[in-house]
């Protein structure tokens, strides 16, 4: 990860991981697919196969992927067997699918050699899977945004022990991410017999979580012919399932996305909508566990409180579990629950159980086994403790809303209201809060010392070129290749026009002349122009990208009834450039300071949303609802 981290193609840990777990899934496949199959023609080591075949061209750093996929599709055509009736073949067809989708991104091939050469070494049955774990872990805490695609293991472990999958069950990740719901399962149902086998189901529209997921489970020995690239919620199919596991998305959707999940039927939030599609598969008889935003258990929306009521009158909702703040350290700080529910006949209680920790999470302090060892303890007892309660679920069918939220603690045989556990709460809120303040400035006030070498044109270093058209019936949600129109993505579509690196300035409307940046081939419209470098050894694209951001182009743009941004006008634009080392240390400096801005907004958030859960009127009203003395 270090050393790719020094290739000027990698611009984060999110990159640095992509391209790592790239080249590992092939790996894997030589190595344990197609090592002893009998073949017309013979590679020979991992490395030759990227040397042998000519596919790194020394002249302009760069690699021919397309064709290394190729050769690889022709190996296995080579192979002596019965219609491709082999083992490796399914495994083969979600590989070249995601050679496909994920472009190779490593330039230098100095760094490429010294990669190849160390994963030459690798032994994918000598614990790989232990070590991946922790480049996991490791690339989470290094970039908090790709703590989307991870679930904290503990979490998922504990929600596993406690579910109790058998082997002959179907498991169910609408949302899988690294795939963690899939190797916990495996681990649980070894402990019952080291052959145990189970069918793993799973979904996710990212190209790069669902790369390191299907790796991940390929090293932990899990099936993935059934984990597929796409999105759960435009699945039409009529499938059912015994056991569903996810750390659900949450959020809103994109705009374009709304109305083609309102033609499947949902509406609302992220969370809303998954929760919903996750109680439309749940089979007879089966049981889900699902991570939620604890937004999930109280926001009062005509669909939330349709899916609370039916939650509790459709279903059997018998546990809920509530986590500590900071449990999704440093992805988020969105405090979240778990659901616990079975397609059953509803019973006539909820066991609540509030976890604690000894010392407040985040990013140095991870939430661990040892945190869940009580709850998992007590989950088939339900046993009422400090931590834990029972609530009547008809008091809750009588509430309007049939809100699931409940700030009580149950102690010596009594519940109250704990204000100083939430002030405490607060505070460390308003604590991190002025601790990124403080880094923001520092890194705002940066003292870095930049020297221009030459003041250029665009015309002088790029080339700039307006998109192609695009029917709106042809954009869809999702899909192999983002389409960028006038103002950044508006869906995507199954090819590109486009290769990655490249800045996007916004042709035509409103805001003409905003700039967007694709590390990753993509499809651009007719609204949006590319400029691409003519001498990338000079430029580093992502620098143009922020300094041309900094320049608001809008003020360029002409017209009356729709304005607009010529070429022409972009052509003529002069630039001050640092030299190229600089630029890529400017650039990774401009991207902190965005970071700490999305995550300064998501404080400011988080702590709006927990004063308003600190209102004592309204928890005294819902306590005296339940029939609880305070």
């Amino acid at each position: 990860m270090d050393l790719l981290r020094k290739d000027t193609g990698i611009n984060n840990a999110i990159d640095a991981m992509e391209q790592l777990s790239l080249l590992l899934i092939i790996k894997y496949f030589y190595d344990v697919v197609l090592i002893g199959m009998p073949r017309k023609g013979h590679v020979g080591s991992f490395k030759d196969l990227f040397y042998n075949l000519n596919h790194i061209s020394n002249g302009d750093f760069s690699t021919d992927f397309y064709a290394l996929r190729q050769a690889l599709n022709d190996i296995v055509r080579d192979i002596d067997s019965n219609e491709h009736d082999f083992l490796g073949f399914g495994i083969w067809k979600k590989i070249e699918s995601i050679l496909d989708t994920i472009p190779f991104k490593i330039r230098s091939t100095k760094i490429l050699d010294s990669v190849l050469c160390r994963l030459e070494e690798l032994d994918f049955f000598g614990g790989l899977e232990i070590d991946f774990d922790k480049l996991l872990l490791n690339m989470v805490k290094d970039s908090s945004s790709s703590g989307a695609f991870h679930s904290p293991k503990s979490l998922i472990k504990a929600i596993v022990n406690v579910t109790k999958p058998s082997p002959e069950e179907k498991i169910y990740d609408p949302a899988m991410g690294s795939g963690r719901t899939f190797v916990e399962a495996k681990k649980y149902l070894a402990t019952i017999n080291s052959n145990s086998e189970f069918r793993a189901i799973g979904n996710d529209l990212s190209p790069f979580a669902y790369l390191i997921g299907t790796l991940n489970s390929l090293l932990n020995g899990v099936d993935i012919r059934d984990i597929s690239l796409s999105d759960s919620l435009l699945c039409s199919d009529d499938y059912r399932y015994d056991v569903i596991l996810s750390g659900i998305p949450f959020g809103q959707a994109s705009e374009i996305s709304k109305y083609e999940y309102y033609y499947h039927g949902y509406s609302g939030s992220l969370e809303a909508m998954f929760l919903k599609h996750v109680m439309d598969k749940l089979a007879i008889g089966g049981r889900a566990a699902l991570v939620v935003p604890d937004g999930v258990l109280f926001n009062s929306s005509n669909q939330l409180d349709m899916l609370r009521r039916q939650l509790l009158t459709k279903f059997n909702l018998h546990s809920i579990l509530s986590l500590p703040n900071g449990t999704l350290a440093p992805y988020s700080g969105v405090k979240v629950s778990v659901l616990f529910f079975d397609n059953t006949v509803t019973g006539k209680d909820i066991w609540f159980y509030e976890l604690n920790t000894a010392k407040p999470l985040g990013k140095l302090n991870l939430i661990s086994d040892i945190d869940f060892k009580e709850f998992v303890s007590q989950f088939e007892s339900r046993k009422t403790s400090e931590n834990s309660f029972l609530i009547d679920k008809q008091s809750l069918i009588n509430d309007k809303h049939c809100d699931l939220s409940f700030p009580l603690l149950k102690k010596e045989g009594q519940l109250k209201f704990n204000k100083n556990e939430m002030i405490d709460s607060l505070k460390k809120e308003r604590l991190a809060f002025i601790e990124l303040i403080a880094s923001h400035f520092e890194n705002i006030s940066s003292n870095i010392d930049v020297q221009y070498v030459q003041t250029v044109t665009l015309k002088n270093i790029c080339k700039l070129k307006t998109g192609d058209n695009l029917n709106k019936s042809e954009v869809f949600n999702s899909g192999a290749h983002p389409v960028y129109g006038g103002n950044g993505i508006i869906g995507y579509y199954g090819q590109s026009n486009r290769d990655g690196d490249s800045v996007i300035i916004g042709k035509v409307g409103m805001y003409c002349g905003n700039i967007h940046f694709s590390s990753k081939p993509y499809w651009l419209t007719s609204n949006a122009i590319s400029l691409e470098l003519t001498d990338s050894n000079a430029v580093f694209a992502p620098y143009l990208a922020h300094l041309l951001k900094s320049l608001d182009l809008n003020k360029l743009s002409t017209g009356t009834v729709q304005k607009f941004v010529s070429i022409n006008q972009l052509y003529s634009l002069e630039i001050s450039l640092p030299n190229y080392q600089k630029q890529v240390e400017l650039s990774n400096w401009f991207d902190t300071l965005e970071e700490n801005r999305v995550k300064i907004k998501q404080l400011l958030s988080n702590f709006s949303n927990e004063l308003d859960s600190v209102t004592t009127s309204s928890i005294i009203e819902k306590a005296l609802k339940n029939g609880v003395t305070l």
